[in-house]
Order: C-alpha cells, then structure tokens, then sequence
C-alpha cells in the first residue's frame, strides 16, 4: 500500500466517524444537510505545536482515535497571529478543514472543520460571517455567546452561534476535540478578533 492510499484510508474513516457522529445528533442534521459533492484532496500535511498534545490524550471514542490516526498527515491551521491572541495560544490549538472549499474532501457548499484546544486554553471573543454550530467530541468546554447564557457541554453538547454573533470559549480542566459545522454566507471568510490580547491560561483551572 502505498502512503498516499494510507492517507487516504485514515482520512476516509474520520469522514465516516464525523458522519456516524452527525448522523446521531439531531441537532446537527437540523443545522446543515450532509455534503453529496465530497471528493478527496490529498493535501501536503502542515503540522502545529498542539498535535503534540492531542497524541498523547487516550482516545475517548471513535472519532477521537481516527482524529490521532490522521495526525501526522493532516493540514492543520491557525487562524490567527501571536500580536492577536499571544504564543501561549497557539501552543496549545489547531484545525483541519475536514471538508469545504479547500478541506481535505472539496465541497464547494459547506464546511466542516475538527478542532483542538487545550486545557486552561481561554479562546477570545471572536465572530465570523458564516453561522456555526460546535459538538464536542471529547473533553468540555465552556461556551459563551452574546445575548445567550453560557453554558459548559462535555460529549455530544452542541453550541450554535449565528452570523457575526461575538462569541469565546474557555477550556477549564480538559482539553476539547470539536466537530464544527459552518452554513449559509462566508463560508470562504475568517474568525475576526474583538479587541486585543488577552491571558490565555485561566487562573485555578
């Protein structure tokens, strides 16, 4: 078996783990349809310093050890600079575009992406065009968002934050793995910070 074929076998079974995940969550079948124009794109991996992190958390499920499985070959990102949310930061976060515009499957009318952020991790206030939905695959999180209470959710808890709505995350004991689902305008657009700097380890976590 050549490496490329390997790449692609792992990547297709966290498709299809996203999939059973989506498939038994009502919630997210409401928020988006599942892609029909998915195709495989075999991307250069880009790595990032959390992946570190992420391989040595004993798997939780399914879909977290399919997540370990594609490390080393995924094209993780960052979407922002240290001036914006300090090196602390992105020590400890990374994504990969599971599928979209430019995902490791293309589909060129939605998005998906599976992201990491470590324990203590305080991710600021932030706000984007497309609407969002986050379930957490493993670990929690303490979700805000404005005009809504906040909220912590552990496995299966879901958090939709609509266009432009200004929202933040904190990690507090545990690490998070999220599958996030973007619909509707913006899909090709960015997080845009609110505000400047701020701490990123939360005191007595």
């Amino acid at each position: 078996m050549s490496l490329a074929t390997k790449r692609q076998g792992l990547f297709v079974d966290l498709l299809e783990q996203s999939r059973a995940v989506y498939e038994s969550c009502d919630a997210l079948q409401a928020f988006d349809s599942w892609p029909t124009d998915l195709r495989f794109i075999d991307q250069a991996p880009v790595p990032v310093p959390a992946i570190r992190q992420l391989a040595l958390w004993t798997a939780e499920n399914e879909f977290h050890a399919a997540t370990q499985a594609i490390l080393p070959f995924g094209n993780w990102q960052q979407n922002y600079l240290e001036s914006d949310v300090g090196y602390g930061f992105l020590q400890d976060y990374g994504y990969i575009e599971l599928y979209g515009p430019t995902g490791h499957f293309h589909s060129s009318s939605h998005r998906s992406y599976v992201g990491y952020w470590g324990r203590g991790l305080y991710y600021p206030w932030h706000k984007h065009e497309a609407e969002e939905m986050y379930c957490v695959i493993s670990g929690a999180a303490y979700f805000e968002s404005e005009g809504e209470a906040p909220v912590e959710l552990g496995p299966g808890g879901t958090r939709i934050h609509k266009s432009w709505q200004p929202h933040a995350m904190t990690c507090r004991s545990r690490p998070v793995l999220t599958l996030i689902l973007w619909r509707g305008s913006g899909l090709d657009g960015r997080a845009q910070m609110i505000g400047g700097p701020v701490p990123t380890r939360i005191t007595g976590c």
